[in-house]
């Protein structure tokens, strides 16, 4: 298991340095902000009252357009709310129709070291849950 932490982020304890990044990340992937996606994405600076990520229910993981739309509100909502990281960077991995399940792939400089993070889209519920 220790050689595997090298490769992916794994928290372990509630005590983990890096427990506050993801639960900041939770909070931010699982809080709906007001502003609708379009506006949300023209946005230069966010601050806190338009916290979290706009309303996607109406995104369709078939569509190249909205997955591509999908990964930029969740970078920016990311640099926007998270500050530890920085050149936050999300591609879109898979979907798994039968499971209505889409994978994200989240990398992010912390520290001058980068971390990678799985992020999984439950797209049935529009659920976001971190991978350990």
């Amino acid at each position: 298991m220790k050689n595997l932490k090298k490769f992916f982020y794994v928290p372990s304890e509630r005590n983990d340095f890096f427990f506050s990044i993801i639960t900041n990340i939770d909070n931010i992937l699982k809080t709906r902000s007001s502003l609708p996606i379009s506006k949300f994405l023209e946005c230069e600076k966010l601050t806190s009252i338009y916290f979290g990520l706009p309303a996607m229910t109406h995104l369709s993981m078939e569509s190249d357009k909205d997955k591509y739309i999908l990964c930029n509100a969740i970078e920016k909502s990311i640099q926007a709310f998270e500050h530890r990281l920085k050149y936050v960077e999300v591609k879109f991995s898979n979907y798994d129709s039968l499971k209505r399940e889409a994978k994200f792939s989240l990398n992010a400089i912390y520290n001058n070291k980068e971390i990678a993070l799985n992020l999984f889209l439950k797209v049935a519920f529009w659920e976001f849950v971190i991978n350990e």
